[in-house]
């Protein structure tokens, strides 16, 4: 996929989490997968981190650990910068899939397993009075903290009952979970894409009523 400059409104300090789950937020990390080349919001591994941090998939202290990392680590940073940007068009192009009422294909359920031998060793399962819990038995320098949960929610939104909800978004291409009641939401969200298609629809019908007006 081609990377392009982003604007200064398009930076991962403004992007929005509109997905509905981890795994979309994760694959929604362009601006738009409808235009051409698509505007990335992720150019380096820095960036990354950055997203990783202001999802909360961890926090500043580890933050702040793994931008401390890098620099010392250029060649291995850059390797895993390559493999998370993999993983994220692999789950694009399933969710996708299944975003237009289809199966996600054979060949990709088998990129997707490696990734989930990859991450699921390290996933530690702890239990106290019958309450159980799992934690990520990784280095607190690993950068497999930043794709282990994306992983683990992309894996279980295929093993649950909600794969009829991913939806693409009508304006940008975001895929996104419909969590309303009727189940026929268009747009990833109301204050961004849904305002502005309306905002559209709104002008051409006016546009047309004063065609007609001028007619007669």
């Amino acid at each position: 996929m081609t990377q392009v400059v982003m604007k200064r409104n398009e930076r991962i300090d403004h992007i929005q989490f509109d997905g509905g789950t981890l795994c979309l937020d994760f694959v929604n990390t362009v601006h738009d997968r409808k235009k051409k080349p698509v505007p990335d919001y992720l150019h380096h591994i820095i960036d990354l981190v950055a997203w990783a941090g202001k999802i909360g998939v961890i926090d500043k202290k580890s933050e702040a650990l793994l931008n401390r990392s890098i620099p010392g680590n250029l060649k291995k940073s850059d390797q895993f910068f390559t493999y998370a940007l993999s993983l994220r068009e692999l789950l694009y192009g399933m969710f996708f899939t299944i975003s237009q009422g289809k199966a996600a294909r054979n060949a990709d359920l088998e990129k997707f397993n490696v990734y989930i031998s990859d991450h699921f060793s390290f996933i530690n399962l702890k239990g106290k009075q019958g309450e159980y819990s799992a934690n990520w038995n990784l280095p607190k320098d690993s950068l497999q903290r930043i794709t282990a949960p994306v992983v683990k929610d992309a894996y279980e939104l295929l093993l649950g009952n909600r794969l009829d909800r991913v939806k693409e978004c009508s304006n940008c291409g975001w895929l996104f979970l419909d969590t309303t009641k009727n189940g026929k939401r268009r747009w990833c969200s109301m204050k961004s894409c849904g305002s502005n298609v309306k905002a559209l629809e709104w002008y051409y019908r006016q546009k047309e009523t004063k065609q007609v007006l001028y007619a007669s």
